[in-house]
């Protein structure tokens, strides 16, 4: 495994493409993995300097088995197994304490008054920290145009500078 793992869970492919771009930025520093919640190892070495997840916000919070139902029915979404995603890899992953971590989530930029409270980030900070994780960035929210997508402009170019940043931040002080 590299030294950096992206994990993420995307409903309509957003997502996905948020945490290709993460990883493609981490990249140019750490040797980077990135995997979907379902394929994702819940054993993650020591060699692993910094875990990012990431997914979409579903109900003002992370997808759950029935959130993740609602978009199947609602909107068409292929979601192979409704019951399992990021929530419950991060509750069955094993990640030695004190490894660097962030979180990022995609959602719509509107309204103005539900988006202040309307993030999945918020819980996968808070899952991250139970792990004994240290965040290195507060969490980044990429923006898609309705809930079936797509990104808005610019989004995928900057996910890949947050890659970028989280990975400066994470070695700095260890580059010659």
């Amino acid at each position: 495994m590299g030294e950096a793992l992206v994990v993420y869970e995307s409903v309509f492919g957003d997502s996905e493409t948020i945490a290709r771009a993460v990883a493609a930025g981490l990249s140019a520093h750490l040797a980077t993995d990135v995997a979907s919640a379902a394929d994702a190892p819940t054993g993650v070495g020591p060699d692993v300097r910094l875990l990012v997840v990431g997914g979409p916000t579903h109900a003002f919070g992370m997808p759950k088995p029935a959130t993740r139902e609602g978009a199947v029915k609602q909107y068409g979404a292929q979601v192979e197994n409704t019951g399992s995603g990021l929530h419950e890899w991060l509750d069955a992953a094993r990640v030695p304490a004190g490894t660097g971590a962030a979180a990022f989530d995609t959602r719509m930029d509107h309204p103005k008054l539900v988006t202040k409270l309307n993030h999945a980030a918020k819980s996968e900070e808070k899952l991250l920290k139970g792990l004994g994780l240290t965040l290195v960035s507060p969490a980044e929210h990429f923006f898609v145009v309705d809930p079936k997508g797509p990104l808005a402009d610019g989004e995928e170019e900057r996910a890949r500078q947050w890659g970028r940043a989280l990975a400066e931040i994470v070695t700095a002080g260890t580059r010659r």
